[in-house]
Parts: structure tokens; C-alpha cells; sequence
């Protein structure tokens, strides 16, 4: 047989074969928890603040155009009680119908303007902060997989990542090291480095 051939001709008794098959390397598993870490690390609550500022200004201009939003109504509905005052054959009936017209297509014009723009701006807040929480992410990931490296583990589950049916991935690890805490020790001393220049 091969194998027989192989294992003679590499002058390996049984017994040998054996020892060298103990010998293999077992796999050393760690865990983390991402969305803790993610939770704790300054750079996302910083980001989350700045969006925060951001859609605050957001509300305050929307604040703003609801007020030029009730003035236009206001405009019109002084037009429409004008209109009510007047009998059918007055003769400046004809230019408050325009006008209130005018004013009415105007405020509509502008309302839909101001939609198009809340949410076009709300969307531009939503992509910007996708992507900043996307590069946090990464962040973490890379300083996972840099400790990993270091603490010489080979594999790193996140215990709480989900998959479609919101059931965690890894739910037993026999030997697993939960290395979150020392992620996130990682990640405040970056924070404290990074206040001292």
C-alpha cells in the first residue's frame, strides 16, 4: 500500500506515526462581543454626537419653514375671509381669487420643495453616518485581529453577531478566551493617547 510505503520509506514505525499525529497543533479560539466593544468605544460616541448636532440643525431649520409654512396659511386664509366679505359682483373679487391662487400654488410649490430637501437631507445624514460607523467597525476589527495575532489565538467568534434568523453564530466554544475585555482596554487607551497630544 502508498501509505505503508510512504510511512517505511520515511523510516516511521507505527508508534512514531502516532506521536507525530499528538503532535498537532490544536486550534486556540477566542471570543469577542462586537457590539460591546462597539458600545464602548469613544470614536463612536464622538461620531454619534456630531450626527446628533447635525440633525438637531436639520430640526431647527424644519422648525424655521414650518413657521414660513403658517404665514403662508395665514396669508391665505386672510385672502379667503376678504373673498367671504365680498359680495359676487364686487369688483376686486377677481384679483384676491388670483392672488389667493397664486399664493396657494406658491405654497405648495414651496412645501414640496422643502419635503424633497428634509429628506434628501435626512438621507445624506443617514449614508454619512453609515459609513463613519462602518469605518469604526473596521477599526475594531482590525485591532481584534491584531491582538488575536499577538495572543497567538487562530480563530475569533463574535458572540453576538446574528445571522437571518437572529440566532448568534457561535453558541459553544469548549477553551474560548473572551478577549472583549482587553479590546476594549485597547481601544480606551487609544482614547487616552489620543487626549494627551
Amino acid at each position: 500500500m502508498i501509505v505503508e510505503d510512504a510511512e517505511n520509506s520515511a523510516g516511521l514505525g507505527l508508534g512514531q506515526k502516532v506521536a507525530v499525529i499528538g503532535e498537532e497543533k490544536k486550534m486556540r479560539t477566542a471570543t469577542v462581543n462586537i457590539q460591546e466593544i462597539f458600545r464602548s468605544y469613544h470614536k463612536v460616541a464622538h461620531a454619534e454626537g456630531e450626527i446628533n448636532i447635525e440633525r438637531a440643525r436639520v430640526q431647527k431649520e424644519q422648525n424655521q419653514h414650518a413657521l414660513k409654512l403658517r404665514a403662508m396659511d395665514q396669508v391665505l386664509r386672510e385672502l379667503e375671509s376678504s373673498l367671504q366679505g365680498l359680495n359676487k359682483s364686487d369688483v376686486r373679487r377677481p384679483d384676491l381669487e388670483r392672488e389667493k391662487g397664486v399664493r396657494f400654488h406658491e405654497r405648495e410649490r414651496w412645501k414640496r420643495q422643502r419635503d424633497v430637501a428634509l429628506k434628501a437631507r435626512h438621507a445624506d445624514i443617514n449614508r454619512r453616518m453609515v459609513a463613519r460607523m462602518e469605518i469604526l467597525l473596521e477599526e475594531i476589527r482590525g485591532l481584534v485581529r491584531l491582538e488575536a495575532e499577538r495572543m497567538g489565538f487562530d480563530l475569533v467568534f463574535d458572540v453576538d453577531g446574528t445571522g437571518s434568523s437572529q440566532v448568534p453564530f457561535l453558541l459553544f466554544a469548549r477553551d474560548a478566551h473572551d478577549i472583549t475585555p482587553r479590546i476594549i482596554k485597547k481601544l480606551a487607551e487609544s482614547a487616552s493617547q489620543g487626549a494627551e497630544r
